[in-house]
């Protein structure tokens, strides 16, 4: 499933493969994230951010595909912030991933 993650304030405009069976995200080759990464005492996944990205961002563009375990863990190396994935990521249609699980789990009960 093709997830979007925009920020137009800050130019970010990240796009990402969602697989729902492994749960697994990838953020793709020329998504445009943030350029700085927030360094502070409540966040404490700045230095993994710095670590995640060095050989795979130029300045601000994604330069390969670069897989994530989660939606939260890909969306703080899009915003560089801590990030709640379930509500950053969103479809073409603006719907949450939140709500897309919601959705699809109210379908299969």
């Amino acid at each position: 499933m093709r997830l979007y993650l925009t920020r137009p304030r800050s130019s970010i405009k990240a796009v990402a493969d969602y697989d729902m069976a492994s749960k697994s995200f990838v953020v793709l080759k020329d998504s445009v994230i943030s350029e700085t990464i927030a360094y502070s005492e409540k966040f404490r996944g700045a230095k993994s951010i710095e670590k995640s990205r060095v050989g795979v961002v130029d300045g601000t563009r994604v330069i390969k595909d670069v897989p994530f375990k989660s939606a939260s863990t890909a969306a703080n190396f899009v915003t560089g912030a801590s990030t709640n994935g379930l509500t950053a990521w969103k479809d073409e249609n603006g719907k949450t991933l939140k709500a897309i699980l919601a959705e699809r789990q109210g379908n299969n009960e």
